[in-house]
């Protein structure tokens, strides 16, 4: 087993261990399409208070920041889009983590305190305005998208 797969094995154990033991499916969770959009006219902060992650477990990082770095821009992002509403997934939009597929900058598993799951992943902005845009993932299949607002200068 190479050297790069024992820290993603044992951050995956200390969410086993942190989430209660409970298996937690963010790979095959299958939206409830049926039953609409479950997070219509909720922010993102109703669904994920970022005060409110226990553990942020980075899974990918296209960037040459250091991890902890990563890590911290990942909170900012959140923190910023905290008021942005959540949005239907695009079609595009529909797996949650693309393991390593091309058009994702970071993705993330995010423990919550009390023992909720979420899959986060973050793909980069348009041409036009540069804003990321990130979709959460949680194990009942819901699946929500935002904007994250663009970091001012300075």
């Amino acid at each position: 087993m190479s050297a790069r797969a024992w820290p993603l094995l044992a951050a995956l154990g200390m969410t086993a261990a942190t989430a209660g033991a409970a298996d937690v499916d963010l790979a095959k969770a299958s939206p409830e399409r049926s039953a609409g959009f479950a997070w219509q006219g909720r922010t993102l902060a109703q669904v994920v208070a970022v005060d409110d992650i226990e553990r942020l477990v980075l899974l990918k990082a296209v960037t040459s920041a250091p991890a902890a770095l990563d890590m911290r821009n990942l909170r900012r992002m959140l923190r910023d889009a905290a008021g942005m509403p959540l949005q239907a997934a695009r079609e595009e939009e529909h797996r949650p983590l693309q393991a390593g597929g091309p058009d994702t900058v970071w993705e993330a598993v995010l423990l919550m305190r009390d023992g909720g799951v979420f899959g986060l992943a973050v793909r980069p902005g348009g041409t036009q305005d540069r804003r990321h845009r990130a979709c959460l993932t949680d194990a009942a299949g819901r699946r929500g998208c935002f904007d994250i607002p663009a970091v001012a200068p300075g």
